[in-house]
């Protein structure tokens, strides 16, 4: 199980890899960006286009027609339409979101900047994440391009990952702690 994650998620990073490269050869690297921030959007917050795209039951041939039916809605490029649908055709449609996470992740760091995730119990105000991010870039020394997610789970408290690091401050975590500490003693 391990072994088809880590495949998985260096297939997602080399497909995002190669999609990176034609936009810059192309020079249509924003235009690209943009709609694949809107396709990640739209898989994160539709859960009957996610549930298509995870589908086992779901053939490769219906989940192409499905996702090129939103391309061609939305007015995507021919580069990112051809993209989605090489995926799609090579059965790794349910890769999608990892995939535009490795673009966005390759887009950061061709442009200096760091990528970090901030999962929090509420949402963050714009003021919020402003001052994260310039705390982060403070803390690390290079800019960083944040991206949060609201996780109610946490309780209160927050968890921030940059690359591999993650730092976790959540109160769901410290209380866990508690409990064991509690056990052993």
């Amino acid at each position: 199980m391990a072994s088809a994650q880590i495949n998985s998620a260096s297939a997602a990073s080399r497909y995002g890899a190669a999609l990176f490269d034609l936009a810059v050869e192309a020079k249509c690297l924003p235009a690209v960006e943009k709609e694949l921030v809107a396709l990640k959007g739209l898989l994160t917050d539709s859960e009957a286009l996610r549930d298509t795209i995870v589908s086992p039951v779901i053939a490769a041939p219906e989940k192409t027609a499905v996702m090129m039916a939103v391309a061609k809605k939305a007015k995507w490029s021919e580069l990112a339409s051809n993209f989605i649908a090489v995926a799609c055709d090579n059965g790794r449609a349910a890769e999608l979101v990892e995939m535009v996470d490795a673009f966005l992740l390759r887009l950061a760091q061709s442009k200096g900047l760091l990528s970090a995730k901030a999962k929090t119990a509420t949402a963050l105000t714009a003021k919020q994440k402003t001052a994260m991010a310039s705390g982060l870039k403070k803390a690390l020394g290079r800019d960083v391009k944040l991206e949060t997610e609201v996780d109610s789970r946490l309780l209160g408290g927050l968890i921030v990952s940059v690359g591999s690091v993650m730092f976790d401050s959540s109160l769901k975590t410290q209380l866990e702690g508690l409990k064991l500490a509690m056990k052993e003693s």
